[in-house]
């Protein structure tokens, strides 16, 4: 019943100190090389083992596996072009859980990666436990074994996942998300590429700085130290 916690507490922790590239929401499957496709067609058994192993784990925990059936529902709809696949991902975008998780496509990527990455971190922990206590007598019990089938398949989408996205990655160009503003300074703005403000050579504040020592220059012209009569003291 800890499975659960662990994982969101993990995923939480992983979202607000990891910048993630996300793929663009037109991304297509079929835009990909032939090669990174046949790469990650291979993900369709796994997620398709997901599924079955998924489903029999609720059986003996159902609050645990839950997070089992949150990534068979990312990984179906990550392959909804999948001819195999596509039935499953348009059941359950007919369903009311679709009515919340969007479209599919390449845009699952990166949240199915980084979810099957902290399963299987997780039941690594929970099985090298189990095992460590009741050893090999612990495949007796169907919760294991099938517990075990899960994290096959999400060790191995992970695998996988990570694969295509060092793939992908390079053509999808920077992610540093700046884009500059039009008429904004620049190289080809209005400004001529001067920046609008600051002290700098050509900025605003440049020119204020100019403005305002020749408004001081023009008051300071007549003075002149050491001037009037001096007073003794004393005297």
């Amino acid at each position: 019943t800890e499975r659960l916690p662990d994982q969101l507490g993990l995923l939480l922790t992983a979202l607000s100190t990891m910048v993630i590239p996300m793929m663009a929401n037109g991304t297509s499957i079929s835009s990909l090389p032939e090669d990174v496709r046949a790469l990650l067609g291979m993900t369709k058994y796994f997620v398709m083992g997901l599924w079955i192993f998924g489903l029999v784990f609720a059986v003996f925990t159902p609050i645990s596996a839950l997070s089992t059936v949150c990534l068979a529902i990312f990984g179906t709809y990550l392959l909804s072009e999948d001819p195999q696949m596509a039935p499953c991902y348009a059941a359950i975008r007919r369903s009311i859980i679709g009515q919340c998780c969007g479209t599919g496509g390449m845009q699952m990527l990166m949240p199915f990666l980084l979810l099957a990455a902290i399963n299987s971190l997780v039941d690594t922990m929970q099985l090298a436990q189990v095992f460590s206590t009741y050893g090999s007598a612990a495949l007796k019990n169907p919760a294991v074994d099938s517990l075990v089938g899960i994290w096959v398949c999400e060790l191995s989408s992970t695998i996988i996942c990570w694969m295509v996205l060092k793939a992908v990655l390079p053509s999808m160009g920077p992610m540093d998300g700046y884009q500059q503003l039009a008429g904004g300074p620049g190289p080809g703005g209005p400004t001529g590429g001067r920046p609008l403000g600051g002290a700098g050579p050509g900025g605003l504040g440049a020119g204020a700085g100019a403005a305002g020592n020749a408004a001081r220059g023009g008051a300071d012209a007549g003075f002149k130290p050491f001037q009037g009569q001096g007073h003794r003291l004393g005297g």
